[in-house]
């Protein structure tokens, strides 16, 4: 039915072309500018200005065109043309404080409903990296301000605590100039044998983001001009999320020196960018920046830091038909946490990542092919990533093996007094690259439909040496000193044994508009996505829509669905080993011998049925343009299913039957006396999760207040966020000789709200350059509950066979009451309103300087609530702290 639809567009098409000339000039010296990327709205047809400012642009269809003007360090504005209009003169003006117009928060002029953040947005909450920008959104909050732990971030759910929020970030995408930033390849975990990994750091701060999406640490702002975040239904063109998708674009052009230091608590932050314009054809953009955050101003035992910096390259041709840009760079973190000379014991942790990145953007317009352009995309990254661990521990004497073979073996005897240090070599290399075309038709109703097919593929692989116990010392979690004891054991693990992942997509879109009398309008994105994702193959489709009823009114409305692939380090996780004393623990004749034995149990574990996530979500919405106001209400429903989760597994295997023999000072020996069935729990990730995300988000933006200055806006959210999951709990029999070996539960359910408002009141004087922004958060409910069943479902026999119960039997405590646990319910409620406030004060001077001081709280807020325990503790506010920063360009 598709195909006769679009045969029956193109075969009704009118293949006339309007061509719009025009002049692009910098308005406070009338000089004419270059380089300036103009773009047709509907149909993405784009053209560059020349040396002399000039420009032509053909736009496939007859109607109201708006076009989009944007160069670097100039105010990007749209421009629309009637009918009779073809010819056009633009002025640019500097983007600094002294325009007429400073937009300090998202903007909502939106197509559907995202939200696009500029840099004066940007600047507005002095960024030290893209998760302090985020955090303006709708639903967010200003958290604590501590750079020494990764940042993630999920749109639209109710809490971080959430069951499902680590797998909701992992698949939110980060895209920056149409190449996704990939975490697929990072598998710095230390134990293979924690359901989905674990992660390491200190007692209060998690260094490692495996498996939990995109460390916003690791991006800093300082060459971003623009970030659109699309929390709702993504293009087609977008693939391998679940969560949203944040679209970062970056500018390069001509520049002056830009030099900035920013200073907030113990973190200081160095920018420098340049723009160099060679010739009206070609343009290079460099930039370095440095970041140094302590934990606690007063010592430097916890510290991160960032190095970053790129060089762009940017060419276009006379007749502006290509355009391609180079973008290579290079990063290096380290998080790092130096022994404290008052513990002793205390984990010494360092978490290094060196690596670069090279990108080619192509956008090429042919004159003698149908279609109207073909961008072409392509990447490669390539980092080395080295955790280290060390730990000075003082216990009792125990034993370990570090036997990769079934049996029984002869332990390593460990002393009660070592340092244990465990590193991982991680050297993940991502690839992407993706062919686009593009047509725009036209057909005698004026429908206009701008048309797009692209296909892509990814690559992910992690060559390094991967983890590894270092010759000094054991992994003690693993070490066995008491009769009886056993545990999943630790293994040295090469990354070499994995398998290179690839994706391969397809993605047909038709981006429809359609104007009608009175003022009406319609936008329609049609898509559908086909992924091979590992073997796993998805038909997606999505669609976002909106209609203007007349110059007040506009509906909006979209759905679709999208899949997250699982990441290398849930796919492959080595075989599992349990290790069990064999006899009654370590035997000891002082001064002769120490002598103990361990059995090793092996059990695959790699996890290659694991399937990609999926998600449903759909949202309506109602924009409404008031003489006072810009009202957006928004309510969506979304649904992530096949989530991934860790699950213990019951096992059991055959294995010999042990028994030590003592004689008076003679070494132990050990014999064979048969065999004995021997029961235990693995660990495996699978897609048992679901969870649920409903709620309401409203933005207003009142009209300027011209007599004050002022600006105010407001944004509300609430949002209410249900985890289900059929992954099985095991609880291990109170009798010993019961047929019932393990009591069979279902997981806890968590139920989650969350209700935050948010205000904005921004005093600007543009002809002296001053901007005084005050922004407020409010958070009213934050309320989470998790039941437990009362009662079992069913139950494993001694041959690890399932038997469910019927209804009526699982309360009956004489035949089940070895296997009932007790029942439970763990409930919190915001006991207060939370407030807190923010202040920004920015000034340009005209000659290069501008100064910014930021303080969050600054009225110093510190509302206590009572824990579960009846003990008066702080909230989890943002703290008063006080930042500046200091620019000079020239």
């Amino acid at each position: 039915m598709r195909l006769i639809l679009l045969f029956f567009l193109i075969s009704t098409a009118v293949f006339s072309q309007r061509v719009i000339t025009g002049k692009v000039i910098d308005k406070e010296t009338s000089t004419t500018l270059s380089g300036v990327f103009i773009r047709d709205t509907k149909s993405d047809n784009w053209s560059i200005s020349d040396k002399e400012g000039k420009f032509i642009i053909t736009i496939p269809y007859f109607e109201d065109i708006e076009l989009n003007f944007s160069l670097l360090g100039k105010m990007e504005t749209n421009i629309i043309l009637k009918n009779d209009q073809n010819y056009i003169t633009v002025s640019l003006e500097d983007n600094t404080l002294r325009l007429k117009e400073v937009v300090v928060t998202a903007n909502t002029e939106r197509k559907y409903s995202e939200l696009t953040l500029g840099t004066n947005a940007i600047n507005n909450v002095q960024a030290f990296s893209l998760d302090d920008v985020l955090q303006q959104l709708p639903g967010q909050s200003t958290t604590k301000f501590n750079l020494n732990e990764f940042k993630n971030i999920v749109f639209r759910t109710a809490s971080e605590s959430s069951l499902s929020y680590a797998t909701k970030a992992f698949g939110t995408s980060f895209v920056m100039d149409d190449i996704p930033i990939s975490n697929n390849e990072n598998m710095q975990a230390f134990n293979p044998n924690s359901g989905l990994g674990d992660s390491f750091g200190t007692k209060t701060n998690t260094f490692t983001n495996t498996n939990k999406g995109v460390d916003l640490r690791e991006i800093s702002t300082n060459n971003i001009e623009e970030i659109k975040v699309i929390q709702g239904i993504a293009s087609a063109k977008y693939g391998d999320m679940t969560s949203g998708l944040v679209l970062i674009t970056t500018k390069v052009g001509n520049s002056p020196y830009r030099v900035s230091a920013s200073i907030r608590d113990a973190t200081s932050q160095l920018n420098l960018t340049k723009g160099v314009k060679f010739n009206s054809n070609n343009s290079m953009n460099f930039g370095i920046n440095y970041l140094d955050a302590k934990a606690d101003p007063r010592d430097n035992i916890l510290n991160f830091k960032r190095v970053n910096g790129n060089i762009s390259w940017q060419y276009k041709n006379n007749d502006a038909t290509v355009k391609n840009t180079v973008n290579t760079s290079f990063r290096m973190n380290l998080d790092d946490a130096k022994s404290d000379p008052d513990d002793l014991t205390a984990v010494v942790v360092k978490n290094e990542k060196q690596g670069f990145s090279i990108s080619n953007n192509l956008m090429w317009k042919p004159k003698n092919l149908w279609v109207d352009g073909i961008n072409v995309n392509a990447s490669l990254s390539y980092d080395r990533q080295f955790s280290r661990r060390e730990r000075w521990l003082n216990t009792y004497t125990s034993a370990a093996t570090d036997s990769r073979e079934e049996g029984i073996h002869e332990a390593i005897i460990v002393p009660s007094q070592y340092t244990s240090i465990s590193t991982v070599e991680g050297i993940p290399i991502a690839t992407f690259v993706t062919l686009e075309t593009t047509k725009t038709l036209t057909n005698k109703s004026h429908w206009i439909h701008s048309l797009v097919f692209g296909i892509s593929n990814r690559m992910s692989s992690n060559k390094g040496e991967g983890r590894k116990n270092a010759a000094t010392g054991l992994f003690n979690l693993y070490t066995l000193g008491t009769e009886g004891s056993g545990k999943l054991a630790y293994r040295d693990y090469d990354f070499g044994l994995t398998k290179t992942e690839y994706q391969t997509s397809a993605y047909l879109e038709d981006r429809i508009f359609k104007k009608f009398e009175n003022d009406r309008l319609l936008n329609v994105d049609l898509g559908v996505r086909f992924d091979n994702q590992m073997g796993s193959i998805s038909l997606q489709p999505r669609i976002n829509s909106s209609y203007t009823l007349n110059k007040i009114v506009r509906l909006r409305a979209g759905g679709g669905i999208s899949s997250k692939a699982p990441s290398l380090n849930q796919l492959y996780t080595g075989d599992r080993y349990f290790d069990k004393l064999v006899g009654s623990g370590i035997y000891t004749y002082p001064g002769i011998y120490q002598k103990a034995w361990i059995q090793t149990i092996i059990t695959p574990g790699d996890n290659l049925n694991l399937k990609p996530s999926k998600s449903y979500r759909t949202e309506v919405g109602l924009d409404i343009k008031l003489p006072f106001a810009s009202v957006n209400f928004t309510g969506y429903y979304n649904k992530l299913f096949d989530g991934f989760s860790g699950q213990q597994v019951p096992v059991y295997k055959i294995i010999p039957k042990a028994q030590v023999i003592v004689t008076g000072t003679e070494i132990p020996t050990y014999e064979i006396s048969g065999t004995e069935k021997f029961y235990y729990m693995s660990n495996a990730i699978t897609n048992n999760s679901t969870s649920e995300d409903k709620g309401l988000e409203t933005t207003i933006n009142f009209k300027k207040i011209k007599a004050l200055n002022l600006d105010i806006s407001m944004n509300a959210s609430y949002t209410s966020t249900k985890d289900f999951s059929d992954v099985k709990e095991y609880y291990p029999s109170s009798s010993l000789l019961s047929p019932e070996l393990y009591g069979v539960y279902d997981k806890k359910n968590y139920w989650m709200d969350n209700f935050t408002t948010s205000f904005n009141f921004n005093y600007h004087i543009p002809a002296v350059g001053l901007l005084v922004s005050v922004r407020s958060e409010h958070i009213l409910l934050r309320n989470s509950k998790s039941p437990t069943g009362n009662f079992l479902n069913g139950y494993l026999d001694t041959e690890l066979v399932y038997h469910e119960i019927s209804t009526e039997d699982r309360t009956n405590i004489q035949k089940y009451g070895h296997l009932i646990r007790d029942p439970g319910q763990t409930q919190s409620k915001l006991q207060n309103v939370l407030h807190n406030f923010h202040l920004r004060v920015s000034k340009d001077f005209l000659n290069g300087f501008s100064v910014s001081l930021y303080s969050t709280n600054f009225l110093n807020l510190k509302p206590y609530y009572y824990d579960t325990s009846g003990l008066k503790v702080l909230s989890n506010i943002a703290p008063l702290t006080f930042g500046a920063s200091l620019n000079y360009q020239f």
